[in-house]
């Protein structure tokens, strides 16, 4: 019970990576605030959590609305009395992306959306209610393993997420003083319905580049297997806790050696 009494907030919970977290969060004792675009399956996962005898409820947000994103945290807030962990999961890259000479400019402006400004968004307001608390809290975005060693055919998704792994940093600093850590994890390829989609759809990310091979980190160079959606659950899990009361400004690589190859 890592977690007891403590209230999480986590975008894009409906499924995958975000509804891992969720489901081990109100395992450990949190009282979760399972947020999502799409009701069903985040009304499902709200479902799975209660059944397990956990305590969760649902909330439909679009990440990119300023004012849907505040109204969240502020049902958050109302529904259990404060905030104390704020999991951004909400993101993700499309077959669209591609190099920075190739790709449309509508995709690259939509990945900065979708990655960049949701975690923006939901870290403004969701700091300014644990500043409100005064009870310290921690922040854990979702970056990507592609903003820590770069890769091929992704530039609109590599740009969003390296800024995720900028502001974490600063953030880190900046609310340091309010006992509220920032720490953001780096996955590699996971395996979800999504990235089976994608990978699919993108059958390059499947090989290496003859050109260059020495670059690109495909899903084969995972040295002990793809990462499960587990995973990452359990380092958020850590970083959610106070087994992490020292760590801030991190980015936690979880990419099963792809960056070292």
């Amino acid at each position: 019970m890592r977690l007891k009494d403590k209230v999480a907030l986590i975008t894009g919970a409906g499924q995958g990576i975000g509804a891992a977290g969720a489901r081990v969060f109100a395992r450990e004792g949190a009282r979760v605030v399972v947020a999502d675009l799409n009701a069903e399956i985040g009304e499902r996962c709200v479902a799975d959590i209660r059944a397990a005898g956990g305590e969760a409820l649902f909330a439909q947000c679009d990440f990119t609305d300023e004012a849907a994103v505040e109204r969240t945290v502020a049902r958050t807030v109302e529904a259990y009395g404060g905030l104390d962990i704020l999991y951004n999961n909400v993101g993700g890259s499309t077959p669209q992306d591609n190099a920075v000479t190739d790709l449309p400019m509508e995709e690259f402006w939509s990945a900065i959306k979708r990655d960049l400004l949701t975690t923006f968004l939901a870290c403004r307001f969701g700091i300014r209610a644990m500043q409100k608390a005064g009870r310290g809290g921690s922040v854990i975005n979702t970056s990507s393993f592609v903003a820590v060693i770069g890769t091929l055919g992704c530039d609109a998704y590599t740009a969003a997420k390296g800024g995720v792994n900028a502001i974490t940093r600063s953030m880190a600093l900046e609310y340091a003083p309010d006992k509220i850590r920032v720490n953001a994890i780096a996955p590699g390829a996971v395996q979800t319905d999504r990235m089976a989609r994608f990978l699919a759809s993108n059958p390059n990310h499947l090989k290496f580049s003859e050109r260059n091979r020495h670059r690109r980190p495909e899903v084969r160079s995972h040295l002990v297997g793809l990462v499960e959606v587990e995973d990452i659950a359990a380092m958020a899990l850590f970083l959610a806790s106070d087994d992490s009361r020292r760590v801030t400004g991190t980015i936690q690589v979880i990419d099963s050696g792809a960056s070292a190859t």
